[in-house]
Order: structure tokens, then C-alpha cells, then sequence
């Protein structure tokens, strides 16, 4: 695969251009354009499986068995999803209302919003790039697709595929790093679909309000995993151990710090310790010794950190954690590998803390209650994901209650974003709107309002014109039925019922 090549600044308002008239032409309204271009995205991705393994194997070392399984057929799985349902989504949906407008047939349309910029990340860049792809092609839009600079390969073989699956004046793939996103920024789209920072998302969501643009932001922040006492522990470690070593824990929705009590944690420690054991045998090498190897810096099955940048700030929080490395800890600088690194008596100002750590490392905090739990996860920013071990429905539901999330699981890690017919998005710090399936459809349209009024409606609508008068005004009052009803001191028919007969 050839090196990615920036997208010359100077071509961007002709590509632009080019997927503006290409929209205006209408040639995108048709949904069997659409499903043929959805189809066509889906061979994209099917005829070059082992072409996306290879670029993300160069770009941060991922095994090819978490490209499959995270990132190939998720999107597989979505492409069949949209496909098989597009007609039902974008058929017009009459609604429900009242009789005196039942005759005006008040109908919406899922119309597409028009020009869009799609803007992915690199740490899942197939899956967080043509998932939202997906959905403005099946919203009938056109787009300008910016992979992210720091998964090159992958990039350039985005580039290289598009125009030879999808219309090439409806979908034009942009690459390059700040100069790129720039120029992008100051072009006026119709909806604009980020994934990365939360820095950078501040940044995207300044430009499009320059434009009035709507904006879909999938940001991330510090996501807990709170165990409680009762939890399965041996089950909690291999799944909280599980989001850290896939990817190097360089998911947005990874188990960024773990809340537990003081008599919980040493059980949990140790299962961790297990757990982490277990992940890092290499079945590659040659003696037992070496399989049997807990270090995972030479491990083939186990992610780089992304680039150098994100190594150094990775190493970085972790030198001044003020905690105690409980396993874990080694690096090699050159392979830009970390270890699974478990850190214990983490206090609220630590390093680890300070920020959404995007890598292998997981603090562990201890708190006595339930409620200092709560208490601790309000004061902060609201977390894409928020997962709590217990097997008490009383447990679950007083943090669900106080608490809120992008998502929130019971007993599990990740698994929100596999989840068919699950929204994905979050709320506050960790963004807004949401996708997959159906929601990615909507995304991108634009729920537009039609009604078809008779002329012989002036018969009942006629008082609405001047002169204005009492009557007239009585009888629109009439018309409408905009009166709130005031509650009987009975309640309800049921409570009065019983009240009668003397059941209550």
C-alpha cells in the first residue's frame, strides 16, 4: 500500500463543488441509487478484508483478529442492517392528530439534509469512518470523507478504494492533518459527523456554528467501572482486562478508572492479575517459557500505542502517578508497546486522573460507599460510558438513577456498541447525537413536516381572517380544543370507581 498523500488545499473547493452539484442534481433522492451505492460500500469493505488487516497491522500493529471482529464485521453487520431496511425508514409516515386537521393528511418526510462532512478517528478508522458514511448515503446525501492522519495506511487505502466503489462526484475522500481540516471548517455543510477529542470537537463545533451546521459529536472522557461487593470478580477482571489490552485500551468507550470499596479491591486485584496472565500468553511462541510470558511488549497479539505523541503522554501520566503499580508498568520505547498496567491507591488528583488516559493503563480508586461512588462520578464530566458490576437490580438502579452516561452497562464492557438496535452517542462532555442502525439513517435526514390543506377547509377555518371579532375567536377556540382540562379532586375514573364502591 502507498503512503497516504495530502489532499492539496486548493482542490477542496472544487471537491466540494463536485458533491454540492452532484446533490442539486438530485441523483442521490432515488433509493435505489442509495442501496446500490450502500451495497457497493459493503464490497468495499468485504473484497478488501485482508488489505485493511495489513494497513492497520502497519499502522499500530492491531492483531488481525480484533480488525475482524471490531471493526470488519460490525460494519458488515450495519451495511445488511441499513440495507435491508431502507425502505421502511424513508417511506413517508402520516401522523396521528387531530380531527380537525385529519383532512389535511399531515405526513413526514426523512429528507436528506445535503451536503455532509464526514471527519473519523484513527483508533478505530474503518468502523468510526464508514459507519457514518453509511448513514449519509442512505439519507440520500453527498459527502466529503477525511480519514484520520494518524492511521495513514489506512487512509490512503480509503482513498485508494472509494472512487473505484462509490460515485466519485457524490463521495470524495479528503486527506492531510490541521491544513486539511481547516479549509474543510470553513465550508458550509449541511451536517458535519465527528469522532476524536474533546478539544478538537470544541473546535469543529465553533466552525459549524459559523454556518448554523447541525453537528454529531462522538467525543469520550473518563469512563468508570464501579464493582460492587457482590460482583462476580473472577468475571469482572477478565472483562475489565478484556477493554484494556483490546486496541491497548485505546477505545473511547474503555474502562478509563475503577471504583471499588476498600474490601472488595484485594480479591479484585488479584483476579486482575490473573486475568491479565491468562491475556498475555503469546500462542506464537516457540518453548512454554516464552508462552507462558506475562510481558506483553513483544506480544504479536497485543495493539501499539499510535504514535509517538500519544506514547510520551501516555508514559507520562503514568511517571507521575503517585499511585502503586500492582502489575504491569513495562514499555519499550522503540515498539511503542505499554503494558496492561494495574495502579492502585489512586486519590482524586492523581496523574491518572487529570485526564481520559486512551491507553493501557487502569487506576483503581477505593471508596467505603455506594454513595461516595455516586457522589464521585457526578462531580465529574458525564462519561461516554458508565459500567457497573453487581448483581442487585436495587444496586443497579440507584446508580442509574443518579448518574448520567453516554451509555451504561450492567456486568459488561464495550459491549454497547455491538449491541444491534442500541443508540451509540453520548451526552455533555462526551458529545451529542447519536447512530447505528436506524438512528444513523436519521442522522443524517431531515424529518420534514408536509400537510396538504383543502380549499374547502375556509367552511370550518374561516374565522381566522379579519375583521377579528368574539365569535370568531369562539369558534376557532371551539375548532382547536386548546383548553387544559384541570384535574377532578376525584382523579382518575379508576380511583373514583373504587372510591364509590368503597375499595379504596
Amino acid at each position: 500500500m502507498a503512503a497516504m498523500q495530502d489532499t492539496p488545499i486548493d482542490s477542496i473547493p472544487q471537491a466540494y463543488d463536485t458533491v454540492t452539484k452532484a446533490f442539486l442534481s438530485g441523483k442521490t433522492r432515488p433509493i435505489a441509487w442509495r442501496k446500490a451505492q450502500i451495497k457497493k460500500l459493503g464490497f468495499l469493505v468485504q473484497d478488501n478484508e485482508d488489505a485493511f488487516v495489513r494497513a492497520l497491522e502497519q499502522d499500530f500493529g492491531r492483531p488481525a483478529f480484533e480488525t475482524i471482529t471490531a471493526e470488519i464485521n460490525p460494519v458488515k453487520a450495519e451495511i445488511n442492517e441499513v440495507y435491508d431496511h431502507l425502505e421502511k425508514w424513508a417511506k413517508p409516515r402520516r401522523v396521528k392528530t387531530s380531527a380537525t386537521w385529519y383532512a389535511t393528511k399531515p405526513t413526514v418526510y426523512s429528507e436528506p439534509k445535503g451536503v455532509t462532512l464526514v471527519i473519523g478517528t484513527w483508533n478505530y478508522p474503518i468502523t468510526l469512518l464508514l459507519v457514518p458514511l453509511l448513514g449519509a448515503i442512505s439519507a440520500g446525501c453527498t459527502a466529503l470523507v477525511k480519514p484520520a492522519e494518524q492511521a495513514p495506511h489506512v487512509a490512503a487505502l480509503v482513498a485508494d478504494l472509494l472512487p473505484k466503489y462509490l460515485d466519485p462526484t457524490a463521495f470524495i475522500c479528503i486527506n492531510g492533518a490541521i491544513p486539511q481540516a481547516t479549509a474543510l471548517l470553513k465550508l458550509k455543510f449541511d451536517h458535519i459527523f465527528y469522532t476524536g477529542s474533546g478539544t478538537v470537537g470544541k473546535i469543529v463545533a465553533r466552525a459549524a456554528a459559523e454556518h448554523l451546521c447541525p453537528v454529531t459529536l462522538e467525543l469520550g472522557g473518563k469512563s468508570p467501572a464501579v464493582v460492587l461487593d457482590d460482583a462476580d470478580i473472577e468475571v469482572v477482571a477478565r472483562r475489565i482486562v478484556w477493554a484494556k489490552f483490546t486496541n491497548a485500551g485505546q477505545i473511547c468507550i474503555s474502562t478509563d478508572y475503577v471504583l471499588t470499596t476498600p474490601q472488595t479491591e484485594p480479591k479484585l486485584l488479584e483476579a486482575l492479575k490473573r486475568a491479565l496472565a491468562a491475556f498475555s500468553a503469546n500462542p506464537a511462541a516457540s518453548s512454554s517459557s516464552e508462552k507462558s510470558s506475562t510481558s506483553l511488549v513483544h506480544n504479536p497479539n497485543y495493539s501499539r500505542i499510535i504514535n509517538q505523541n500519544h506514547y510520551n503522554r501516555v508514559s507520562k501520566l503514568l511517571d507521575a502517578t503517585k499511585g502503586e503499580v500492582v502489575v504491569g508498568g513495562g514499555r519499550d520505547e522503540k515498539e511503542r508497546k505499554i503494558e496492561v498496567t494495574i495502579v492502585r491507591g489512586v486519590k482524586p488528583d492523581d496523574s491518572l486522573m487529570s485526564e481520559e488516559i486512551f491507553g493501557p493503563v487502569l487506576p483503581i480508586m477505593t471508596l467505603p460507599t455506594l454513595d461516595d461512588m455516586v457522589k464521585f462520578i457526578q462531580s465529574r464530566d458525564t462519561p461516554l460510558a458508565l459500567y457497573v458490576f453487581t448483581q442487585s437490580k436495587k444496586n443497579r438502579d440507584f446508580i442509574f438513577e443518579r448518574t448520567r452516561s453516554g451509555g451504561f452497562v450492567q456486568n459488561d464492557v464495550l459491549v454497547q456498541f455491538m449491541i444491534p438496535g442500541l443508540p451509540f452517542g453520548g451526552t455533555g462532555a462526551a458529545g451529542y447525537g447519536n447512530y447505528h442502525g436506524r438512528r444513523t439513517f436519521d442522522t443524517f435526514s431531515h424529518e420534514r413536516a408536509s400537510a396538504n390543506v383543502p380549499t374547502w377547509m375556509d367552511m370550518i377555518m374561516a374565522s381566522r381572517y379579519p375583521p377579528y371579532t368574539q365569535k370568531k375567536l369562539k369558534m376557532l377556540l371551539f375548532a382547536t380544543k386548546a383548553v387544559i382540562k384541570k384535574p377532578s379532586k376525584f382523579g382518575s375514573i379508576s380511583r373514583l370507581l373504587k372510591k364509590l364502591t368503597g375499595q379504596a
